[in-house]
C-alpha cells in the first residue's frame, strides 16, 4: 500500500473514532441526568395547599395525585435532579420559585451543557376531595352578648361582608363548611366559640381533607353611631340642683349597643367640683329597674360629662384597667350623645351608680357596708377615723331606713369595725399586726396599681375612694371612681405631661389618704404581691388596654367633634380639633407611665 492510501485510511479511521466517542459520551451524559425528586411543596404554595404533593417518577413520567378542588393554574414545583438544568419550553425552572399552569400538558426537560436533553411528561391525576367553602357565615346573638339580633354575612366569591352596629370589636362567628379545618392566623377556629377582632378584615383559611386551602376575607362595615339619650323634663324645667330630682321622659336610642328604651325617670345634677363646670354631670333614677344599653337592670344611672377630659375617655380607660385587673364591681363605660329638652348637651359617658345591689356592689343589704373616703364629707352619716383622721362616709346601707336605736347601734358598729382595722395599720407592730385579717390585700394591690397607672393622686386627700365589706368579712377596695383629675392633671391643670411623678405625695395638711395608703407599701409581702400583680398585668393585659383606647376613640370621632363645637367657647374647656393626636398622646403617656412603674417595682 502506497503512502497516500495509508494516509487516507488513517484520516477516515480517526474521524470515525471521534464520531463514536462523541456518541458514547452523549449517551453517558444523558444517562447521568435525571430527576431524583419532584413535588409541590405547601411552603412554596402557602395560599393553596397545607400538605406537600409528592410526585411519582416512573421512567420519564412524573405523576402528581392532586385534589379535584385544587386550583392548578399557578403552582410552584420543587425538584432535585442529577446534572443539567431544567426547562419548561424555553424557560429555565428555579425550584420553589417558578410558577406554571399544571392544568395544561407540561413537559419538564433536563438539558446538559453539551445540549443533550431528556423530557419528563407531567401527568396530573385528580382524586375526589371534599368541597371547601363557606355555605353560611354569621354572628349570632346567642354567642355574642352585645348583639341584639343575628347578623348574616353576604358571601361573594372569596369575600364575606357585614354591615353591623359599632358595638364591639370582638365577635364569635358561626359558620357552615365542608372543610376539614378552619384557621385564622394559624389558629384553629371552633364554630360558635372562637372570638376574633373584626376591627380590621379577618382572613379565614379553609383546609380540605387532602390539604387544599381556600381563603375568605371577612369584612365588617361598622354602620351606626354611639347611642343617643334624650331627656325631656316635665314642663321643660331646667336641671339646676344636685339635691332635688325633677321628673322627665327618657328615650334611649341604642343604635345597636343594646335595646332601645323609653320610660320615666327623675333627674338631678351630681358631682362636687364637676357640678360647678359649664357642662353638667347628671344622676338618673328610673321609676322601675330597667336594663340600659345591655347593662344589668337597675334604677340608678350616671351620666358623666368628662368636661375637663380632652379625650372624653379617661374614666373609661380607668374602668378598663380595673376590669383587666379583675377588680370586683368595676363599672362599665358606654359613650353616648345626650339631648336635654331638645338641645344637644354634648358627649357623655353612661355608667352605673356606685351602690349596694345584686348587680353593683353585691353585699348583704343590712349587714354589708359600702364606705367612701372623701374630704368633701357630705353624706348624712359619717365619722373621722381614730388613727389617721380619715373622712369616712357611709354610702350603704342607708341608715335613715332604720329606727333610732337600731340606727345608732349599726352606726357605732360600722365605726368601731373601721377603727379596729385602721388600728392594725397604724400599729407599731405593722406589718406583723394581723392587718391582713381585716382587708383583702389582693384587692388593695389592684386598686393601688389602677391609681398608680392613671396617676390619680386624689387618693392622697382622699376623695372618691370606696371600700366595702360584707357582714363579718374583710374590707375590699373598690369600686374605682372619678379620674377627671388623674393622668398628671392634679396641681397642673393640664393632662399628660410628666409620666414619672409618684402616686403618693403629701398634698397638704389634710393628706390623710397619703399617710394611710402609703403605709401598706412598708410591708415586704405587700410589695412582693404588688410587683407580681403588676408584671403579670404588664405582660398579659397592657396591650389590650391600648387596643381598647383605639376602639373607644374610633367610635367617638363624630361625637367628640360635636362636643367640641358645643363647648369650645368655655375658657377652661380642653377640647381639641385634633382628636387623633390627643388619643396618641394618651397612649404614649400610658406607655411612659407603665415604664415608670416597671422601674418602680424593680426596687421592691
Amino acid at each position: 500500500m502506497n503512502r497516500s492510501i495509508y494516509y487516507i485510511l488513517f484520516l477516515i479511521s480517526f474521524f470515525l473514532s471521534l464520531i463514536f466517542t462523541g456518541c458514547e459520551e452523549d449517551n453517558v451524559d444523558s444517562q447521568e441526568n435525571y430527576f431524583v425528586e419532584f413535588l409541590i411543596k405547601a411552603s412554596d404554595n402557602p395560599n393553596l395547599i397545607e400538605k406537600d404533593i409528592v410526585g411519582t417518577i416512573e421512567g420519564q413520567t412524573i405523576t402528581l395525585e392532586v385534589s379535584d378542588q385544587l386550583d392548578l393554574t399557578k403552582l410552584v414545583a420543587s425538584f432535585l435532579r442529577q446534572g443539567g438544568s431544567v426547562y419548561v419550553g424555553d424557560e429555565r425552572q428555579i425550584p420553589g420559585v417558578t410558577v406554571n399552569d399544571f392544568s395544561k400538558p407540561l413537559v419538564y426537560s433536563i438539558v446538559t451543557d453539551k445540549g443533550s436533553r431528556i423530557d419528563y411528561q407531567i401527568k396530573v391525576v385528580k382524586v375526589s376531595d371534599s368541597e371547601i367553602s363557606f355555605s353560611s357565615f354569621a354572628f349570632l346573638k346567642e354567642n355574642n352578648t352585645l348583639l341584639t339580633r343575628d347578623y348574616s354575612g353576604v358571601i361573594s366569591g372569596d369575600v364575606i361582608e357585614f354591615v353591623m352596629p359599632s358595638i364591639t370589636r370582638n365577635l364569635v362567628a358561626t359558620f357552615e363548611t365542608d372543610a376539614a379545618e378552619v384557621l385564622v392566623k394559624g389558629i384553629a377556629q371552633k364554630n360558635g366559640i372562637t372570638m376574633n377582632d373584626f376591627t380590621q378584615s379577618v382572613t379565614y383559611t379553609l383546609i380540605s381533607e387532602k390539604g387544599v386551602k381556600k381563603s375568605y376575607t371577612v369584612s365588617v362595615s361598622w354602620s351606626s353611631p354611639i347611642p343617643h339619650i334624650e331627656i325631656k323634663t316635665d314642663q321643660n324645667a331646667p336641671i339646676v340642683s344636685k339635691v332635688d330630682y325633677i321628673y322627665a321622659d327618657l328615650v334611649v336610642t341604642a343604635n345597636g349597643w343594646g335595646s332601645d328604651f323609653t320610660g320615666r325617670t327623675r333627674i338631678r345634677g351630681r358631682g362636687n367640683s364637676t357640678w360647678g363646670l359649664p357642662k353638667k354631670p347628671y344622676r338618673l333614677k328610673l321609676d322601675e329597674d330597667a336594663s340600659i344599653l345591655n347593662l344589668a337592670p337597675e334604677k340608678d344611672w350616671v351620666l358623666l360629662a368628662n368636661y375637663l377630659d380632652p379625650t372624653l375617655m379617661m374614666n373609661a380607660v380607668a374602668f378598663k384597667i380595673g376590669e383587666l385587673l379583675e377588680l370586683r364591681f368595676t363599672n362599665h363605660a358606654i359613650p353616648v350623645n345626650v339631648t336635654i329638652n331638645g338641645t344637644y348637651a354634648g358627649s357623655y359617658m353612661l355608667t352605673e351608680q356606685v351602690e349596694r345591689s345584686k348587680s353593683r356592689v353585691d353585699i348583704h343589704k343590712e349587714k354589708g357596708v359600702l364606705l367612701e373616703l372623701d374630704i368633701n364629707y357630705d353624706e348624712d352619716y359619717q365619722f373621722i377615723s381614730n388613727s389617721y383622721a380619715l373622712p369616712v362616709m357611709i354610702k350603704d346601707p342607708d341608715l335613715s331606713d332604720f329606727d333610732g336605736v337600731e340606727r345608732d347601734e349599726l352606726f357605732q358598729k360600722i365605726k368601731s369595725d373601721f377603727n379596729q382595722f385602721e388600728q392594725t395599720v397604724a400599729s407599731p407592730l405593722f406589718p406583723a399586726s394581723n392587718y391582713k385579717d381585716y382587708i383583702d390585700v389582693e384587692s388593695l394591690v389592684k386598686y393601688l396599681i389602677t391609681y398608680n397607672l392613671t396617676q390619680n393622686m386624689e387618693i392622697n386627700h382622699p376623695k372618691s375612694t370606696y371600700m366595702y365589706k360584707d357582714a363579718e368579712g374583710k374590707y375590699f377596695m373598690g369600686p374605682i371612681w372619678d379620674f377627671d383629675w388623674a393622668f398628671d392633671y392634679e396641681g397642673k391643670g393640664v393632662h399628660f405631661t410628666s409620666t414619672t411623678n409618684p402616686l403618693f405625695r403629701k398634698l397638704g395638711s389634710s393628706s390623710t389618704g397619703f399617710t394611710f395608703f402609703s403605709r401598706f407599701l412598708e410591708d415586704p409581702e405587700f410589695r412582693a404581691l404588688y410587683k407580681v400583680t403588676w408584671q403579670k398585668f404588664r405582660t398579659e393585659k397592657f396591650p389590650f388596654l391600648l387596643e381598647y383606647i383605639d376602639f373607644y376613640a374610633a367610635h367617638m370621632t363624630d361625637s367628640q367633634m360635636n362636643d367640641y363645637q358645643t363647648w369650645k367657647q368655655s375658657s377652661n374647656y380642653p377640647g381639641t380639633t385634633n382628636y387623633p393626636a390627643k388619643i396618641n398622646q394618651l397612649k404614649s403617656w400610658l406607655e411612659g407611665r407603665a415604664y415608670y412603674i416597671d422601674t418602680y417595682v424593680s426596687g421592691f
